[in-house]
């Protein structure tokens, strides 16, 4: 859910480095230790860097179908690389050349260091820039650009600055969080040191509290292992995400009318009585100031009905609300979600269709 942005990448805020006990903030190590055999990457996909900027280098995975004349890129939420499209890229690498890019700031894509100025690395117009730059290194014109969570400020971004490069959008949970931030937040999930006994235990815990079940080699490259396998920090510092939540916290909010490709969207429809899977296991002093925030928050996803809003002129835009959905609904509810894409951007489920 997109209201959990701050979380979104584990646990813990464990790979986003946002919480605020010593469980949930472990320290960024200075060097990697040797991976659990669990990490090894098997997956079929191409991986090169691309250099975007003075010192910065992203990397982008080619999960195939460079046959295809059309392009699929895949943009992540906060705190994830893109080895969490491992799974969903293979729906569509029959139709489209599919690839995605692990934004700066997150492993293994570069870095940069403090020195810099931290806002203005990672605002908005920088990394929409940046996803150009791979997109010209690449020799690639135009393509369909999907987007996870804090990556729905990236699309409208591109759709608005570099509208001749896209065919077409969608936004998965990818809400206009301009205004979201303002809202008094949530409790976090409670995970515990115990949960960070090894990438088993950590991936369980996610799965309890957060209904999701992450590709392992997307959680590998975003912490820390020590040689007993247990999981001591993350890759990125907590300056990045708050940097780039920052960056989309003073952006306007979006001007639909200015969006001129067509877009497709798949957003959580939360509801009051829900909660979240993590409530039940909050104390009673965080389940007190959840039910008091959380209304406000369902109350923002209103939102939705201004991205629905057909503008005169521009293709109308289709919205889907998943009720009480988690935030990762392309892992769990996967087949709804390619369906809904392969009819939006091809205009048949399947090559067979009539």
């Amino acid at each position: 859910m997109e209201f959990l942005v701050k979380a979104c990448v584990g646990a813990a805020l464990l790979l986003a480095g946002n919480a605020s006990s010593s469980a949930q903030r472990p320290t960024v190590s200075a060097s990697r230790s040797d991976r659990p055999a669990a990490c090894f990457d098997a997956t079929p996909h191409g991986k090169t860097f691309v250099q975007v900027d003075k010192g910065v280098q992203l990397q982008v995975l080619d999960w195939g179908g460079a046959n295809n004349t059309r392009t699929m890129v895949l943009l992540t939420g906060l705190g994830d690389n893109a080895h969490v499209y491992d799974q969903l890229a293979f729906q569509f690498t029959d139709d489209f050349h599919v690839i995605g890019i692990t934004r700066r700031g997150y492993r293994p894509s570069s870095l940069p260091r403090p020195g810099h100025n931290q806002v203005t690395d990672y605002d908005l117009g920088t990394r929409a820039r940046d996803d150009m730059a791979v997109l010209d290194s690449l020799g690639i014109g135009k393509a369909v650009f999907v987007g996870h969570s804090v990556a729905g400020s990236e699309l409208s971004t591109i759709a608005v600055k570099y509208g001749e490069r896209v065919e077409k959008l969608v936004y998965l949970d990818a809400f206009d969080l301009s205004k979201r931030f303002q809202l008094p937040d949530i409790p976090p999930p409670p995970f515990t040191d115990s949960d960070n006994r090894s990438l088993q235990t950590f991936l369980a815990a996610d799965e309890r509290l957060e209904d999701i079940l992450r590709p392992a080699q997307a959680v590998c490259i975003a912490v820390e292992f020590d040689e007993n396998g247990m999981i001591t920090g993350s890759t990125t510092p907590a300056w990045v995400p708050a940097a780039i939540l920052q960056s989309v916290t003073q952006s306007a909010a979006t001007d639909w009318a200015a969006v001129e490709a067509p877009r497709l969207g798949i957003f959580d429809q939360p509801s009051v009585e829900g909660k979240l899977p993590y409530y039940w296991y909050l104390t009673p002093e965080d389940r007190s100031t959840f039910d008091e925030n959380w209304p406000g928050i369902v109350k923002y996803t209103d939102t939705i009905n201004e991205f629905a809003v057909e503008q005169l002129g521009r293709p109308k835009p289709i919205a889907y609300r998943l009720p009480d959905a988690p935030h990762y609904f392309y892992f769990n509810d996967q087949a709804f979600v390619v369906r809904v894409m392969r009819e939006f951007l091809l205009g048949k489920v399947n090559q067979n269709s009539h």
